[in-house]
């Protein structure tokens, strides 16, 4: 009898969680781009909504042979991805926390996706942030690194540029990355850049980009060759952190397996 009441709440507790889970990327997808962020959730609640609405036939498949196989992948699945995202969300938040040094000698501007040709609404909060750290710090030249993406109209570096411009930094602070087409790449072709203007291994570095993005930015920096290279984040908005954190999870731990330059 006890067990059959643990098994109902249970029933209940996961149909709640994926209804949650994928309401919740509804909701996301309707205000924001289509990106593994916005759909994880969903996809994480789909087997839990659906053990919620058939859990009596499934405990029975669930019981013996290739059912109890599957029960166990679905367990040991998500636990080890609770367990990924603790661990890297952890570490997330502490690399977003660090304070920049000031009167860095250049600022790189991390691209993401273009409306049009207008920065997307995180992309111009990372401009917005970069702007506020060049107004203060009038000595330090920007980076703007971000190439064309498949559904995008022009460059995101020349996005980056315009709205800088517009927002009255001098276009001779300004310099421009429109070739990568991911992280890593980011932080090689502005290296290049920067180690002509400068020299080589003799600048300090701030890179911006959101809070969840600065761990990843710091190992793709120093996988490209950067030393003195520090992030400074943007603060995600509350209902977007948790998909992104998670994405950006799975990101890194595609980072450590498979190295800086697959992402």
């Amino acid at each position: 009898m006890k067990n059959k009441k643990a098994l109902k709440i249970l029933r209940v507790i996961l149909f709640a969680l994926g209804l949650l889970f994928v309401v919740y990327s509804g909701i996301l997808l309707s205000m924001n781009n289509f990106n593994l962020g916005n759909v994880l959730p969903g996809l994480l609640g789909i087997p839990l909504l659906l053990y919620g609405i058939f859990a009596p036939h499934l405990n029975k498949w669930f019981s013996h042979g290739p059912g109890r196989v599957v029960k166990w992948i679905f367990i040991i699945g998500y636990l080890f991805l609770i367990c990924v995202f603790t661990v890297f969300g952890i570490r997330m938040g502490v690399a977003a926390n660090t304070v920049p040094p000031e009167n860095a000698d250049a600022v790189i501007v991390l691209g993401a996706a273009l409306k049009g040709t207008q920065p997307s609404d995180t992309l111009a909060r990372r401009l917005d942030t970069a702007i506020g750290y060049a107004q203060q710090n009038p000595g330090s030249v920007i980076v703007v690194s971000g190439g064309q993406g498949p559904q995008e109209d022009i460059p995101e570096a020349h996005a980056m540029r315009d709205y800088l411009i517009s927002h009255g930094i001098g276009e001779n602070r300004i310099l421009v990355e429109d070739q990568s087409r991911s992280t890593h790449q980011n932080f090689v072709n502005s290296k290049k850049i920067l180690d002509e203007r400068f020299g080589e291994g003799s600048y300090t570095t701030v890179f911006v980009t959101n809070d969840y993005h600065i761990l990843r930015g710091l190992i793709n920096a120093q996988a490209a060759g950067m030393t003195d290279v520090h992030g400074l984040a943007y603060r995600s908005l509350i209902y977007t952190a948790p998909p992104s954190y998670m994405r950006e999870s799975l990101a890194l731990l595609a980072t450590y397996a498979f190295g800086a330059d697959v992402t």
